[in-house]
């Protein structure tokens, strides 16, 4: 039996206590942990930090890792029958979009496409697998047709949209991060159609900011990987830009100052 480390105690204790909260600040460490000074709180939470049991959010705020025990991710039925079926595969895959998000959504939509990312050289495989199993495969630049076609017609089967990709480093056992998830999303609505109001997806955005779960900087870097680091770099730092900027880019785009 593997033997549970101090550091391992220490975690259990520390998310007992604060598994409610979306984030936490060192005088929370200090109040759970009373007989440990200072230096060694300090140099507990630089351990979690490291062994990635919990995540630096800015300075001072942390949150618990969501890859630990998976408690924040609770993915759709559909969603899961999608995993099992692509873990039979074997090909490296991760579900990303919604199914990720649904926990800062107000509205989660009875029906929605799963956006799934898997291995680009195994692309007509992984098609078959998936319509063999009764999902309605199609690619990105078909979301906005086969959606409504679907919804016309009555028809319920899963529909999956399938992403081709050969990186896989912000996806881990089968799921995207918060950020992945996020940019995959704003490039589904705004590229190719996804069937969700821009409204909700402000809304998914200014709940994950607000709980302090999205590394901003990594989102703008994922975001390049799609070639929309300028959108999302614009929503990112939207709140510094002052009034008189926004008024400088609209009379350059009304061509006023000709």
């Amino acid at each position: 039996m593997k033997q549970i480390t101090s550091i391992e105690k220490k975690y259990q204790v520390l998310q007992n206590a604060l598994s409610e909260r979306q984030t936490f600040i060192m005088a929370d460490v200090e109040g759970i942990f009373p007989d440990l000074n200072r230096a060694t709180l300090y140099w507990l939470v630089s351990e979690l930090v490291k062994l990635g049991y919990i995540k630096r959010i800015r300075r001072g705020t942390f949150a618990f890792n969501e890859w630990r025990g998976k408690k924040n991710i609770v993915i759709s039925d559909e969603a899961g029958r999608v995993s099992e079926v692509m873990a039979e595969t074997g090909f490296n895959f991760y579900i990303s979009g919604l199914d990720i998000l649904a926990k800062y959504m107000h509205h989660i939509p009875e029906q929605y496409p799963i956006l799934l990312f898997a291995e680009k050289t195994a692309k007509e495989e992984i098609w078959s697998v998936l319509a063999d199993h009764g999902f309605i495969v199609y690619e990105p630049t078909e979301i906005r047709e086969m959606y409504e076609n679907a919804a016309y017609a009555g028809r319920e089967e899963t529909q999956v949209v399938l992403y081709l990709t050969d990186t896989f480093e912000y996806g881990k056992d089968g799921l995207a991060t918060l950020e992945k998830a996020f940019v995959d999303t704003f490039f589904a609505v705004t590229r190719n159609g996804y069937p969700l109001a821009l409204q909700e997806l402000v809304r998914i955005y200014e709940n994950l900011r607000r709980t302090g779960n999205i590394d901003l900087r990594k989102t703008v870097t994922i975001a390049g990987r799609r070639s929309i680091q300028y959108d999302i770099r614009y929503i990112v730092e939207s709140r510094y830009i002052t009034e008189e900027a926004r008024q400088f880019v609209e009379i350059m785009e009304r061509g006023q100052s000709v």
